[in-house]
């Protein structure tokens, strides 16, 4: 597996200076690798699956992240009336827009975070409950987040092609479910 995403980071990244992370096999994970994390639901094979392909989105989470809202506003043409920049603006003018560059980033670094805390629950839990309570202030309907969700497993898994594994399919869709479970819970805190 790490020959391949080696080969990947180089189609990707050309010349590249930033050395391609390599991973252990399936296979090497040891004992406990399907071992549901009982908060989570997630097992080691689960996270090191979205970690290594979350690790191809990395590289430019500027593109991915401009990308993702345009599928998501295709998508779900209801979520980009909540954005007073974006409202009504067609899509070309949105691909040019530096103001949805930097909020495209901001989102892809969140889903980083959480990506980094797979293994860290309580810091995982304290970065949705923060991302609710935002959006909530925001007067975000919470609603939005079930919609989001099912756009973002696309979106990865139409972006990342033959990289997007069972395992990491498994283990995005069961995140997604435990990161909507509590963000919306955030809306019910006062």
């Amino acid at each position: 597996m790490g020959g391949i995403l080696s080969g990947l980071w180089g189609w990707i990244v050309p010349n590249s200076k930033v050395k391609a992370m390599t991973f252990p096999e399936e296979d090497d994970l040891g004992p406990g690798a399907d071992v549901a994390d009982p908060t989570t639901g997630l097992t080691l094979r689960h996270r090191t699956a979205m970690i290594r392909t979350w690790d191809l989105v990395r590289p430019d989470m500027k593109v991915h992240g401009v990308n993702f809202f345009l599928r998501l506003f295709q998508d779900e043409p209801i979520i980009q009336t909540r954005f007073k920049g974006f409202a009504g603006v067609p899509e070309a003018e949105l691909r040019k827009s530096k103001r949805l560059v930097a909020h495209g980033t901001t989102v892809m670094m969140a889903i980083t975070s959480m990506v980094d805390n797979l293994d860290d629950v309580s810091v995982l839990v304290e970065l949705l409950k923060n991302t609710g309570a935002n959006h909530k202030n925001r007067g975000i309907p919470r609603e939005d987040f079930a919609k989001l969700f099912p756009v973002l497993l696309n979106f990865l898994r139409d972006s990342l092609g033959s990289a997007w594994t069972p395992k990491a399919e498994e283990g995005w869709k069961q995140a997604c479910k435990v990161i909507n479970a509590v963000i919306v819970s955030a809306y019910d805190s006062p």
